[in-house]
Order: structure tokens, then sequence, then C-alpha cells
């Protein structure tokens, strides 16, 4: 598996390594994250992650073009940042930084979209 950082490639040969890594970007304060096979943009399936100093966003491109963004459920109306403002997105797509890692895990094993948290399609 290959996690991109900017222009920075990370492959991840074993799932301890794997979630090593995630585990490392989570904790940062900002990070905007890409997970595909081979790390090219255009390989799908693949997930994107976005983590800011709270929380994460997730989305996930299937095989037939369809993509999905986590789903948290909360209708506190809002708008989350990440990034220093270059994403803003709306509260009910953001979720814990522990849930972000268990559908990460679930990919990195499964290669397809997890079951651990809710979803909306986007197209």
């Amino acid at each position: 598996m290959i996690v991109t950082v900017g222009h920075n490639n990370i492959s991840c040969n074993d799932a301890d390594q794997y979630e090593k890594t995630i585990r490392e970007l989570l904790s940062l304060e900002s990070a905007e994250v890409w997970i595909s096979m081979t790390g090219d943009r255009d390989e799908c399936p693949c997930m994107s992650l976005l983590v800011n100093q709270n929380a994460a966003t997730l989305n996930y491109y299937g095989d037939d073009e369809s993509c999905y963004v986590s789903y948290s459920g909360d209708s506190k109306q809002g708008i989350v940042s990440f990034c220093d403002g270059q994403y803003e997105i709306d509260n009910s797509q953001v979720i814990d930084k522990e849930s972000a890692l268990t559908v990460l895990m679930d990919y990195y094993r499964n290669n397809t979209r997890s079951d651990s948290i809710q979803w909306d399609q986007l197209y």
C-alpha cells in the first residue's frame, strides 16, 4: 500500500508499518493524505484522508467510479476547517481519529470501503 503525503510516497509493505504510518499522520495537526495500491491518484479504489488537530474526514473512491464521504450522523450545523483552511468540510462528514484509523485498517486488509462507519454517497 502506498501512502502519499504531499509529494512523498511512503511504501507500507505490511499491516504493522501501515498502521504506524497512519497513526503518525493522524497525530498531526494538519495533513492531506492519499492512499492506494500504487500511489497513482487516478487508480481506484483509493482513499483520501484529511486531518486536523481534533478530527478527520475520509473519502472512498470505488473502482466503479463511485465516491463516498465519511458520515458522522451528527446533525450539529457548522463547517470544520482542514489544512489551514484549504478545505472546509460540513460537520456531518467529520469523524474522530480512532474511527478513521479503524476504517483505514479495514481498507488495508480488504481494499474496499469499510462498514465500520456510515458513509454518504456523493456520486
